[in-house]
């Protein structure tokens, strides 16, 4: 295993962050690090959602609608069906973590809050993409080469736009082409909704091990720049870890103990050996995780 699930956990959340953050504004790519205005938190919807999970064991469809409505109505004052598109995206990545060794139940989970939440079926064949990807790099079996033909057969012949999309991606990734020609290519295609998803697949595939990069790229997408952001950092998080986050990013403002802890509580919720709900806080640094197999007797 070439990082715990643990680190591809968290990094998945501060990835999903660190592009929510640079996407609305609230931070700006600065030299090495990065430049706030003003301090951000950690993502409510985020928090919200993945509290619902850890509470509930799981994805519980009117716990989890309810958490999200009251992060809408507190920020917004809206319904959480109006809330926007990368809130909404926020909100589901926890969902998406929960669910990767269960592809038909995050498939139907995803089916669900695209009700409740009255998501296009363009962006919720964006949102199984996403899930098919995470789920590729936490089971260690993400082929830059494969990964979009994988995706497009779990989309199951959709008539969405996106499955297009990524077929173009697919070719232009294959033909070496630059940001700019995919960038023009797929705004000539039908359907704005899952424009950020393959552009957000581009991002990722086209600079695989660099984070910083393919954030880079990502917000020079123009219009669809910050749901793009939002969606490469959700990416190249889970593939890259902790570790390939660079480390001036993560010393930075944001509150990186905070969605680690959320990290930590999610990945024991999963596994189903450890209550995080009624674990204490002085405990989080304790637990065992490792890949299976590999746990050993602590050195007393």
């Amino acid at each position: 295993m070439r990082y715990s699930l643990l680190s591809r956990f968290q990094g998945t959340l501060l990835g999903a962050n660190i592009g929510y953050g640079i996407g609305s504004g609230m931070i700006s790519l600065s030299g090495p690090g990065l430049e706030v205005r003003p301090r951000p938190g950690e993502d409510k919807y985020l928090v919200a959602s993945g509290s619902s999970l850890i509470q509930n064991g799981g994805f519980d469809s009117s716990s989890w609608c309810e958490a999200v409505a009251s992060v809408s109505q507190q920020s917004e004052g809206i319904e959480s069906t109006a809330i926007l598109g990368t809130d909404r995206l926020m909100a589901v990545v926890p969902v998406l973590l929960f669910y990767h060794e269960q592809l038909e139940f995050l498939r139907t989970n995803i089916y669900q809050i695209s009700e409740l939440l009255s998501i296009p079926l363009a962006e919720r064949d964006g949102l199984l993409a996403l899930g098919y990807a995470i789920a590729a790099s936490l089971t260690e079996r993400l082929n830059r080469h494969s990964l979009i033909g994988e995706t497009i057969a779990y989309l199951q012949e959709s008539p969405s736009p996106l499955i297009p999309q990524l077929a173009t991606v697919e070719t232009l990734l294959a033909q070496g082409a630059s940001l700019e020609r995919v960038r023009e290519q797929l705004t000539q295609t039908e359907g704005t909704a899952s424009l950020p998803f393959a552009l957000g697949f581009y991002c990722l595939l086209s600079t695989l091990e660099d984070f910083r990069l393919s954030i880079s790229r990502a917000t020079r997408t123009l219009s669809q720049s910050a749901v793009t952001t939002v969606i490469t950092g959700i990416l190249s998080g889970v593939y890259n870890s902790i570790p390939g986050i660079p480390w001036t990013w993560q010393l930075g403002p944001l509150p990186t103990e905070q969605i680690f802890h959320l990290g930590d509580r999610l990945l024991a919720t999963w596994s189903g050996v450890y209550d995080a709900h009624h674990q204490p806080e002085e405990a989080i640094h304790f637990r065992a995780v490792a890949a299976p197999n590999v746990i050993r007797p602590w050195q007393l």
